[in-house]
C-alpha cells in the first residue's frame, strides 16, 4: 500500500511539473540562472514521474500476489 501512495504522489507531482513546463514555456532572455533552474526542475519532474510510475507499478504487482 505504501508503494501505491508514494507512487501516486510521484506521478502527480512529476506530471504537474512537466505539464506546467510544457504549457507555460516563458523563458527570461539573458537570465541564465533562471533558465538553468527551469531545466533542473524539468529533469527533477521527469525523474519523479518515472520513479512514481515504477513505484506504483511495483505496489500494484505486490497487491496482486497477496
Amino acid at each position: 500500500m505504501r508503494n501505491k501512495i508514494i507512487g501516486a504522489i510521484g506521478i502527480l507531482w512529476g506530471g504537474a511539473i512537466l505539464l506546467r513546463y510544457f504549457l507555460n514555456r516563458n523563458t527570461v532572455a539573458g537570465d541564465s540562472a533562471y533558465a538553468s533552474g527551469q531545466k533542473a526542475a524539468v529533469v527533477f519532474g521527469a525523474l519523479l514521474l518515472i520513479v512514481g510510475l515504477y513505484s506504483f507499478a511495483k505496489g500494484m504487482k505486490k497487491s496482486d500476489t497477496m
